[in-house]
């Protein structure tokens, strides 16, 4: 049995194209030959008196979604005999048949209606009448037997309403605006795991309704699954109005669903684009306002946020980026690029830091900061620092000069206790001797239990293999690692090093890190060096090793002729 719900434990594409598999979706394919009409709708009015669409298929009237649309259906009906159909014309020359569908509401009556439409000279066909009150029973059963769900729309629907959504708005004046609005109940795995799915449709519902409740005349919803949900503003609503718009749907979760076990407490995120200003199609608006959504739930919930180039374009980069970065993982398509090191004294080059980079096919050049940050989203920053490690080891064995390599890796090896294997497997594969490389854990990321890093860090040194802190100053508890942890190197962050000679206070701290240092028989690296000046301030203020742009940027292998050499 469906639940939306437990569709949200599933893998779930958020596109909105493709053939819906939904029962509704079958039985409305069937049901459109045997009333021999153009299309055929299920309607719902119990809200305003306004028709809005649940489930349709075939071309629909313009006129149908207006309130005195509404006012005839619900005239017509009032006046129908028996089991007979209602009939009634329609605005420019339609004519419907239709039958209530009947549902447990509070006062006895129903909303919804199933509905056949006939176009200009059209007829319907002699077992219209059968197929409407069959189909009409099915949902009828349907609704009670899940009292707790609530139909609406699927995602075909909503991109074929979409696009008409489009082609009335180009129709209108230049200015003339509408957005796309995409609603998701936030945390609701969690929800599921903690009050079962049940529970969480009664929350859906519940939603649905207070949804509808605030939605201003014309808007379209619709569901996408998995808790997902789509608005669409009527043509001619400005960003303005939208915006205003969103706050209100936000604001519906103030108060908690109450149920038999209590109240319970619920948040909605919102993300949202507007047509044509934020995207010229379909499927790029549907897109930015995925982005925006996308966006917002970073914050943990209970936000909303309009699209724009840039969150389009991230999102865009990142859709499908694990299965792309998989790939590259495992066809080696991954490459390095090398950051000189140099010592100050001598003015030579000493190391060379290993940097992580990806060319992702029909994209160019991925940020490393994006991938390597998703990486450790997906939980796959262990494979790229395996992939990093063993190559950054392999390409030191062909250096002419014996100089020291630095590898970056994540802390995540340390909560797992697995650093030292690796790297003892690695310097086996390769023989690298473990003098000559240096391992880097990035201040910006946390080491997990102390006592544990500490071990793990204890064992990485122990096979004769250098530490250092990347990014020193930028993260978490600085001194407090210093104190703990048995390290060789700080690499202090370029955010210190690009004030220097500027500012006096960033040029005490810096003095006090570098003194420090040296009190603790501990090496620093001031990362960021662009200028002459920044150079001779840390030359002679005792730090022993700079690497920035000054020096040289970062370089795959081919261009630097000592790195080349066999």
């Amino acid at each position: 049995m469906s639940s939306p719900a437990r569709d949200a434990q599933k893998e779930t594409s958020h596109e909105y194209s493709g053939t819906s598999s939904d029962r509704r979706s079958l039985l409305f394919r069937l049901l459109l030959p045997a009333t021999g009409g153009s299309a055929v709708a299920l309607l719902d009015l119990s809200a305003s008196g306004t028709p809005d669409i649940l489930h349709a298929i075939g071309p629909l009237p313009p006129g149908l979604q207006k309130a005195a649309t509404g006012r005839i259906i619900l005239s017509s009906e009032q006046n129908r005999n028996g089991d007979t159909p209602f009939s009634c014309p329609l605005p420019d020359d339609f004519s419907l048949i239709g039958y209530p569908v009947p549902t447990r509401s509070s006062d006895g009556k129903s909303g919804l209606f199933l509905v056949a439409l006939c176009p200009p000279g059209g007829r319907f066909s002699a077992t219209a009448d059968r197929a409407l009150q069959d189909v009409a029973d099915e949902l009828a059963n349907e609704t009670a037997d899940h009292p707790g769900k609530s139909s609406l729309p699927d995602r075909e629907e909503s991109l074929r309403v979409l696009h008409q959504f489009i082609e009335r708005t180009g129709k209108l004046s230049r200015r003339a605006v509408f957005s796309l609005i995409h609603l998701n109940l936030d945390h609701l795995s969690l929800i599921n795991d903690r009050y079962g799915w049940d529970t969480a449709d009664l929350i859906l519902a519940e939603m649905i309704r207070r949804l509808r409740a605030v939605l201003p005349e014309g808007c379209f919803l619709s569901s996408i699954g998995g808790g997902h949900f789509m608005v669409l503003t009527p043509p001619g609503t400005t960003a303005v109005t939208t915006r205003s718009l969103v706050n209100t749907i936000l604001q519906i979760s103030s108060t908690p669903v109450s149920l038999d076990m209590g109240a319970i407490p619920f948040s909605i995120s919102a993300g949202w684009s507007v047509y044509p200003q934020d995207a010229g199609d379909a499927n790029q608006l549907i897109l930015a306002a995925r982005a925006a959504l996308t966006e917002a739930n970073r914050t943990g919930g209970g936000h909303e946020r309009r699209a724009n180039a840039e969150l389009t374009n991230t999102y865009a980069i990142t859709s499908n980026l694990e299965k792309d970065l998989l790939k590259a993982v495992e066809d080696d398509a991954l490459f390095l690029k090398w950051m000189p090191i140099v010592d100050t004294a001598s003015q030579k080059i000493v190391g060379h830091e290993a940097l992580l980079r990806w060319t992702r096919p029909g994209h160019g050049e991925v940020a490393p900061n994006l991938f390597i940050r998703y990486a450790e989203e997906v939980g796959m920053i262990e494979a790229l620092d395996s992939w990093s490690l063993r190559n950054a080891c392999l390409a030191a064995l062909r250096w002419p000069t014996p100089l020291r390599v630095c590898v970056n890796v994540s802390p995540v090896w340390l909560v797992n206790e697995r650093l030292a294997p690796l790297v003892d497997t690695v310097l086996a594969e390769t023989g690298l001797p473990p003098g000559r490389l240096q391992v880097e854990l990035s201040e910006c990321r946390p080491f997990g239990p102390s006592d544990i890093a500490f071990r793990e860090l204890s064992r990485v040194r122990a096979l004769g293999v250098r530490l250092a802190i990347d990014d020193f100053g930028a993260g978490y508890s600085s001194l407090e690692r210093l104190r703990i942890y048995p390290l060789d190197q700080i690499k202090l962050d370029r955010a210190f090093v690009q004030y220097l000679g500027e500012d006096m206070r960033a040029d005490e701290i810096m003095y006090a890190i570098l003194s420090l240092a040296r009190s603790l028989n501990i090496t620093c690296c001031a990362k960021g060096v662009e200028t002459e000046h920044q150079m001779a301030l840390l030359d002679a203020n005792g730090c022993e090793e700079v690497q920035g742009y000054l020096l040289g940027a970062p370089v795959r292998d081919s261009h630097v002729p000592h790195l080349a050499q066999a």
